[in-house]
């Protein structure tokens, strides 16, 4: 009854390690950055975008009313974000493009960085400065340190806080007191099943 089996276990096994620590993020940013360089960033972009809603409803003022209780308030707030994700982000570009314009000095500087990053991207691997021999990630983390001093001298900063501060500030009074069941009962009954009376 009893047969002898013959199992082949020859091979190797490659065991993969769970990059921990710094290594582990060094790992999440390159992946991003691959993205990034594929084209990956402009397609998902366009496709929110896609998606806006007509900007006669996100402004219509008759939907603007204070929610009845908080739990009401979450829901719709959670609710108004997923609907005019796309509208919201047209809004940031728009103040980004707003604070670009406004500080010449500061898209001088971005300019700056982009071509200083494309000359770096076409040139050799390792530059030779003196006696020191600069390998491409060394060319990398000055320019890195260059880029972002022009930014500081230029003021990025205070545009990047200005800019968070009021996309911020315009999406949660949006998001919190636009009401959107009044939406939901016009376009389509099944796009919001959570609607309940409080």
């Amino acid at each position: 009854m009893s047969e002898n089996v013959n199992i082949d276990l020859a091979g190797e096994i490659n065991a993969t390690t769970e990059k921990k620590g710094f290594q582990k993020y060094v790992k999440d940013l390159d992946l991003l950055l691959q993205h990034v360089r594929s084209g990956a960033v402009p397609a998902l972009v366009m496709g929110v975008l896609s998606s806006r809603r007509p900007w006669t409803q996100f402004v219509a003022t008759d939907n603007f009313k204070a929610p009845a209780s908080i739990p009401r308030l979450s829901r719709r707030f959670y609710r108004n974000i997923e609907h005019f994700q796309a509208n919201y982000l047209m809004i940031f570009l728009g103040l980004f493009a707003y604070c670009l314009i406004t500080t010449p000095l500061l898209l001088i500087a971005m300019a700056a960085s982009f071509f200083g990053y494309k000359k770096l991207t076409s040139g050799p691997n390792t530059w030779k400065i003196g006696n020191w021999e600069l390998t491409k990630t060394q060319q990398y983390a000055a320019a890195v340190g260059c880029s972002t001093l022009i930014m500081w001298l230029a003021g990025a900063g205070a545009v990047l806080f200005w800019v968070l501060g009021a996309t911020v500030t315009v999406v949660a009074l949006h998001a919190s007191f636009f009401d959107a069941e009044t939406l939901a009962l016009s376009e389509d009954p099944d796009q919001f099943p959570m609607i309940e009376q409080v």
